[in-house]
């Protein structure tokens, strides 16, 4: 099923926490009733994970503010990158075997425009998803088009943040472990999280709060070009958005 969406980081699941109640109004059976309902209930309250008094269980209601200093202030980098204008280029390679591919990004907050091949997509207040080939768009992300490169559109800002929140609060990881290295000309800052004293996946932020270098299990991209400033193209849709999107092709 086609999706349209925006990616952010940071959010909370909570839980919905069971609530039982039973009201027995005969009389003669109540007890009994009243006995074998209760005995249910205990026998599913034994059976629930441990969880806060919200319904919350730890590793999930821990919100920045619980999350390791070094890591918190990476992170504020990378919101504040969420509204910087820029261009670049970064070369894709998704380990699973989706192959290696070059993408192009611009953004003028709140617009961003994302090119690979003959796919273009256009996020923001005009929001498409075209095809060069079939010279039109539909008027929504759809993310799933991004599948076969092992991406997503939010892959050099709020993905690569949403996952280092996420690897800081598994437990057994450990403090952060900060890096540098130079990427397109430029160095770049770095943080991974160990967790069980093995560290699987690091990435990295360009003096603007962009991640120009990740690396992880399943992806690994880094940039190729990169330019701060808003790019002279325009990123509106490059076709008339008509249809139902049927032009696109099937990522499979």
């Amino acid at each position: 099923m086609a999706t349209s969406r925006r990616i952010t980081g940071g959010r909370r699941y909570r839980r919905p926490v069971a609530r039982h109640a039973v009201a027995v109004a005969a009389k003669g059976l109540a007890g009994a009733l009243a006995a074998v309902v209760l005995g249910l209930a205990g026998c599913a309250e034994a059976e629930r994970p441990t969880t806060t008094d919200e319904g919350v269980p730890p590793t999930e209601r821990l919100g920045d503010e619980a999350l390791p200093s070094e890591l918190r202030a990476f992170l504020e980098r990378a919101e504040v990158g969420q509204d910087a204008a820029f261009t670049g280029t970064w070369a894709v390679t998704n380990n699973l075997g989706g192959g290696t591919a070059s993408v192009e990004v611009a953004t003028d907050p709140p617009a961003v425009r994302i090119a690979a091949a003959d796919l273009v997509i256009v996020d923001g207040p005009r929001p498409a998803t075209c095809l060069v080939s079939a010279g039109a768009c539909v008027g929504e992300v759809r993310e799933q088009q991004l599948a076969p490169l092992g991406i997503f559109s939010g892959f050099f800002s709020s993905g690569p943040a949403q996952a280092l929140r996420t690897a800081a609060r598994r437990p057994g990881a450990g403090e952060p472990v900060a890096t540098t290295r130079s990427v397109a000309g430029i160095d770049v800052d770095c943080l991974a999280i160990p967790v069980g004293g093995v560290t699987t996946a690091t990435s990295c932020l360009t003096p603007e709060g962009i991640f120009g270098w990740v690396d992880t299990p399943s992806v690994h991209y880094e940039l190729t070009r990169y330019a701060p400033g808003r790019s002279a193209q325009t990123l509106d849709p490059p076709y008339p958005v008509e249809g139902d999107g049927s032009f696109l092709l099937d990522p499979g």
